[in-house]
């Protein structure tokens, strides 16, 4: 698939990956469109460019040379992109998914009010998490975190977004817990991380490295400071939980109250305005609250980084009503939020049942969350569009199963 890069950040050597899926039927097409609308894409622990392979699938269904295209799909790398992910926190992710959508504004669509709705994968919905309800970091506290943090004595604001996916959102501290009282050699491990943790200055937590053979079976392959380990481990869970545990299943309604709770407080987060009637560009601010800011949350069915004994529709029910209850009815999540049947973690796989996770269901609540926040996506029976892509690949998919169940 034909991609650009667009280097965002240039003092820190980060790029952004724009998707330019093109369609033989519209071949023919003089130029590609310029769409208005853009789906930012933040990938997880050990991702980079075009993973999850499903990014790729939701870039399908937005092909550059369809006419009138109103939608791109852009992936943001991050200073914790990859391998990286043990150095940095999410104080300089959420600092540099800003100055991306910043850049996107100013140099790719070339416009302030470009809607941009980001969507975060595993630890990325983490990222989401912390952009949407985190304080400004001031420079002192993110130095203090990570290392090479931005130097500015005052916090940038945060870019506008339109709305927020967070797609297969986990506990880092439930998955290592589970995966330690599995694993005997996993847990004198992880003993011995925490040890490691514990006699380690605190000013030296984000510049010293654990021993990436203490660390390996916990969070893979690795290099991971004391600051971030600590972060993702979350010891002190859930009676102080760290920045990086927004997920945890034994989180008290209290504490949800104070992150789920504050999306709908957040003025940064404005869903897009209606159109105006004589098909003019609403800017007025009181257009905007006209929609209730929602959240669309999609869990994985199948996902193995999630403990058996969590219920996963009680949990996007607990983060619901910790919207709700602290936005006095101006967030929600979205009614498009469903634990995806038979997706794992990434929804990857090529069975019939792991196609329709991914390509049905996964894009089906993406298309009509898109449509409900900003629009310019339509509705199934449209002509034209994502649409009809999205019902080609079900029909064939739904063929295929039929066939699979016919005894010979």
């Amino acid at each position: 698939m034909e991609c650009i890069l667009h280097k965002y950040f240039p003092k820190r050597y980060l790029t952004l990956l724009e998707y330019l899926y093109r369609t033989p039927s519209g071949a023919g097409l003089t130029r590609d469109a310029q769409p208005p609308n853009v789906l930012l894409f933040i990938g997880g622990l050990y991702d980079s460019f075009r993973s999850p392979g499903y990014v790729d699938d939701l870039a399908t269904l937005f092909p550059r040379n369809a006419p009138d295209q109103k939608w791109r799909v852009m992936h943001v790398q991050l200073s914790s992109a990859g391998r990286a992910f043990g150095i940095f926190d999410l104080n300089r992710d959420v600092e540099e998914i800003s100055h991306a959508i910043s850049y996107i504004r100013e140099h790719v669509t070339r416009s302030s009010t470009t809607p941009v709705v980001i969507m975060g994968h595993s630890t990325g919905c983490q990222d989401v998490m912390h952009y949407l309800t985190s304080p400004p970091a001031s420079s002192a506290s993110a130095s203090a975190s990570s290392p090479s943090s931005s130097s500015s004595s005052s916090p940038r604001p945060r870019s506008v977004i339109s709305g927020a996916i967070m797609q297969a959102p986990v506990s880092d501290r439930e998955a290592i817990l589970d995966e330690i009282n599995k694993k005997p050699d996993v847990r004198e491990s992880y003993e011995e991380a925490l040890a490691t943790c514990a006699s380690t200055p605190a000013a030296r937590h984000a510049t010293t490295i654990l021993p990436t053979h203490v660390t390996k079976d916990i969070v893979g392959p690795a290099p991971i400071s004391v600051s971030r380990f600590l972060s993702l481990a979350s010891p002190d869970s859930p009676a102080r939980p760290s920045i990086d545990d927004y997920f945890s299943s034994d989180l008290s309604d209290e504490h949800l109250r104070t992150t789920f709770g504050r999306i709908g407080s957040v003025d940064f987060f404005q869903p897009s305005p209606p159109p105006d009637p004589r098909g003019l560009l609403t800017t007025n601010s009181s257009d905007s609250d006209k929609k209730t800011k929602s959240v669309l949350i999609l869990e994985s069915g199948s996902d193995g980084a999630v403990p058996a004994y969590i219920d996963k529709h009680q949990l996007i029910a607990r983060w619901k009503g910790a919207i709700e209850a602290g936005s006095d009815g101006r967030a929600t999540s979205s009614s498009h939020s469903m634990v995806v049947p038979n997706a794992v973690h990434d929804i990857s796989g090529s069975t019939v049942q792991a196609r329709t996770a991914r390509l049905i269901d996964m894009r089906g609540a993406v298309l009509r969350y898109l449509e409900d926040v900003v629009g310019d996506v339509g509705h199934e029976a449209d002509p034209s569009g994502p649409w009809p892509i999205w019902q080609h690949d079900k029909k064939a998919i739904e063929a295929e199963a039929g066939l699979s169940d016919v005894k010979l």
